[in-house]
């Protein structure tokens, strides 16, 4: 009877304080960021005195070439990476090639789920892991990174073309070894909106991403309710 009343306390615990300095310091953090982000742009300005017309050019051209991605990349990271995931793996970036593929690895080597609070800990720890990791390899690669391409044959620098396809499908890999059942349940709703909307409607060609996100979540909603919450 002690051990449930402190495993509900310590859940009450993690969603009430945890998760909501998760979001407090994940939020103050990206808007920090997002106005660090101006300073070039005010130090070019106000103290160079370059006055060039293309910033605001250059804004909304970002603006409307990202814009669909800004909505429909966290969406699809988010069942991986989390909350706090999310935002430390958007600060830092390489959230495709990097965050997303060890939270993975670490969720699929405990048989954990970000949802629950020892997988979202072990992601929140994997992720913070590496970006250190990923901050010194950086330096390394800035210090001497074209000295060490220069010693690379041309057919290993060619294979690095192929180094975010690998990624991805060891992603998916990973995905359908933890739950095959859930995988191909969804998987051929994916597939079929990604050939209709970039073969057949090539008008929704820029917004395929999107549409077989959402195409998905109202098929695993749909899916969810009728089979009343089983195998889903």
């Amino acid at each position: 009877m002690s051990e449930n009343t402190n495993n509900t306390a310590m859940m009450e615990s993690y969603q009430k304080d945890f998760m909501k300095s998760v979001h407090t310091i994940g939020r103050g953090s990206m808007v920090i960021a997002a106005l660090l982000s101006f300073l070039p742009i005010a130090y070019f300005y106000f103290i160079k005195g370059w006055t060039a017309p293309g910033y605001s050019n250059v804004l909304i051209a970002i603006v409307a070439y990202g814009f669909s991605m800004w909505l429909t990349e966290p969406v699809s990271y988010y069942p991986i990476l989390g909350s706090a995931g999310t935002y430390m793996g958007y600060l830092a970036g390489n959230v495709g090639n990097m965050r997303a593929p060890v939270a993975m690895a670490i969720q699929s080597s405990l048989g954990e789920e970000v949802t629950s609070p020892r997988g979202n800990i072990a992601t929140i720890i994997t992720i913070a892991m590496s970006i250190y990791v990923n901050l010194c390899i950086l330096i390394c690669i800035v210090a001497a990174g074209q000295f060490i391409l220069d010693l690379m044959p041309q057919a290993v620098l060619n294979a690095f073309t192929f180094t975010l396809p690998s990624l991805y499908g060891s992603m998916l890999v990973m995905r359908v070894a933890g739950n095959p059942k859930r995988s191909f349940i969804y998987l051929p709703v994916v597939v079929i909106l990604y050939f209709l909307t970039t073969k057949v409607i090539h008008g929704l060609s820029s917004y395929s991403l999107a549409i077989c996100i959402v195409g998905t979540i109202i098929w695993a909603y749909i899916h969810f309710k009728m089979t009343d919450g089983k195998n889903a």
